[in-house]
């Protein structure tokens, strides 16, 4: 590369920098990976002492934020303001990939991680809300085990992301606003002042959420296919080997993420869920068909007749029962908002010219279906292959942790190689499109809202995140992960309320209220230099 060349690039990369969120976001990494490398037990300490701390003194706070977020996506999806469009013209891209995109981004580092495992785990320890009369290990707690699986994974997962994108979308593509975060709470900080401290503080807290966020979703990954490795060949991976092969892993997928999203993440996302349709159907045909069949029906029974106890279960006064929700609810739920500035940005990225409803649609039926699909018939074959002691899935996940169960699933099939294999691309290409994304959305809020940022920008964080996630396995493997999550997404639950609480307040200064009433002023309404196009606005008659 010519002299020229390279200044271009370096120079692209520093002008267009928003310097606080990126120098503050790379300062609050790099004392991580001091402090980690330097003092590792002492931290390793302090992370446990947070788990603590955070996951069952803020357990109302997370229960009581999603289940808020949803009941608002309800609402809207329901509501005619569900027939708003983010921008005028035609989607960009096909159904199926919007589908495809959209998963990827927001499940897939959880979905494939856990999907073999979740449910077989909560059957080996039924769950303290449904213990009661349940024996462990028993047919009994198979329905309960799965329900919990598919909760976790079903419409409260999207409550953030929605809570972040669909604001966003609607101010960028109607309002001609920045793509970042601080965006969805332009009707209460005004538009002019999201250069100013809020908004900068907004966008700052969601580079130190994001980075914590997805090292967790990264190095789950990670973990999965370390413990792939190690099982199928016997290498063993020790702390300095860890952290090269999961940094070497992120030269992967940057190069998917510099070639961009439609050429990089849009065909992955395809490729993944073509792989896990094929997956799927092996598991379907070669498993208990059957058994598992009325399992998921039972299961998805159970989570709907149950979904208002377990969205306010925090375990206080059962035994035990704090310290499970902290475990799994509360990490999944700061799991899920520590990821809303990175995905919200991202759907919103994808999401020009469809609506409102199509967007709730396809995250709370569309995207709670694809969980429930695949957590019956891969959590569901796990658990009804192991009752019947035609492999022994936990035995292999207390020698190599629960990263290889996927693995021992599927190899315990005809042909078992190959859909091993098969397994293995997945977790990669999973773990791409999900780096993919989120450092993309990292680039949008260091770059302060540019669409196209910088491919040097792009790697910058994609080793970054790396990093983190390499150091947060040698620090202390899920743990650390499920720490490092609950700490970094709590103040975003604030963020995540107060963005769609100020959506419907906008929504209802625009398109006539039906919230609140048009005269509502609690908060200014901020200047418009641009006028949504008369296309997007239901009227009366619609």
């Amino acid at each position: 590369m010519s002299s020229s060349s390279e200044t271009g690039v370096i120079g692209e990369f520093i002008d267009e920098i928003d310097p606080i969120p990126f120098v503050v976001g790379a300062l609050v990494t790099l004392a991580f990976v001091l402090v980690a490398g330097f003092r590792t037990d002492w931290m390793s300490t302090q992370l446990g002492t947070a788990f603590n701390v955070f996951g069952q003194g803020l357990a109302w706070m997370y229960l009581g934020s999603m289940s808020a977020l949803l009941i608002v996506g309800v609402y809207l999806m329901l509501s005619k303001y569900g027939r708003i469009k983010l921008g005028d013209g035609e989607p960009e891209y096909s159904y199926f990939s919007y589908v495809a995109m959209f998963f990827s981004a927001g499940l897939s580092a959880g979905i494939v991680f856990f999907g073999p495992v979740e449910a077989l785990t909560h059957y080996s320890s039924v769950p303290p809300l449904f213990s009661s009369g349940i024996e462990a290990n028993t047919q009994a707690a198979m329905v309960p085990a799965l329900a919990y699986s598919i909760f976790h994974y079903g419409v409260h997962a999207w409550g953030g992301y929605l809570a972040i994108g669909i604001p966003v979308g609607y101010y960028v593509y109607n309002y001609g606003m920045p793509m970042r975060t601080s965006t969805a709470l332009a009707p209460l900080i005004g538009e002019e002042n999201l250069d100013g401290i809020v908004g900068k503080t907004v966008d700052t807290l969601a580079v130190v959420a994001t980075l914590g966020g997805i090292a967790t979703g990264l190095g789950f990954i990670a973990q999965q296919l370390l413990a792939g490795v190690t099982y199928r060949t016997g290498i063993q991976f020790g702390n300095v080997e860890t952290i090269i092969a999961v940094v070497g892993i992120t030269v992967i997928f940057t190069i998917s993420l510099v070639a961009g999203v439609d050429r990089g993440i849009r065909r992955l996302s395809d490729f993944n869920i073509a792989m896990m349709v094929v997956l799927l159907i092996v598991a379907l045909v070669l498993g208990p068909t059957l058994n598992v069949l009325n399992t998921g029906v039972a299961a998805l029974g159970t989570y709907v007749q149950n979904i208002g106890q377990m969205s306010l279960f925090t375990g206080s006064g059962t035994e035990g029962g704090a310290t499970w929700t902290s475990f799994w609810t509360v990490f999944y739920w700061s799991w899920w908002i520590a990821w809303a500035p990175f995905v919200g940005l991202f759907l919103a990225r994808i999401s020009k010219g469809r609506t409102i409803r199509e967007v709730l649609f396809t995250a709370l039926i569309t995207m709670t279906s694809v969980s429930f699909i695949w957590f019956t018939v891969v959590g569901g074959t796990s658990m009804w292959l192991q009752n019947a002691g035609a492999v022994d899935i936990l035995g292999a996940v207390g020698e190599y942790g629960d990263g290889v169960a996927g693995y021992v699933l599927f190899e315990s099939f005809v042909l078992g190689d190959l859909w091993g294999t098969i397994f293995l691309i997945l977790v990669i290409t999973f773990f791409a499109t999900s780096a993919d994304s989120s450092t993309l959305a990292v680039a949008f809020l260091t770059t302060g809202g540019k669409e196209d940022p910088s491919s040097l920008n792009r790697v910058f964080w994609g080793v970054l995140q790396g990093v983190i996630a390499s150091i947060l396995i040698v620090l202390g493997g899920a743990s650390a992960l499920r720490t490092s999550v609950i700490i970094t997404g709590a103040p975003f639950a604030i963020v995540c309320l107060l963005a769609f609480g100020l959506f419907l307040v906008r929504l209802g200064q625009d398109h006539d209220a039906m919230v609140f009433e048009s005269g509502f002023s609690w908060f200014s309404k901020p200047d418009q230099s641009v006028t949504p196009d008369e296309s997007t606005v239901p009227t009366d008659d619609d």
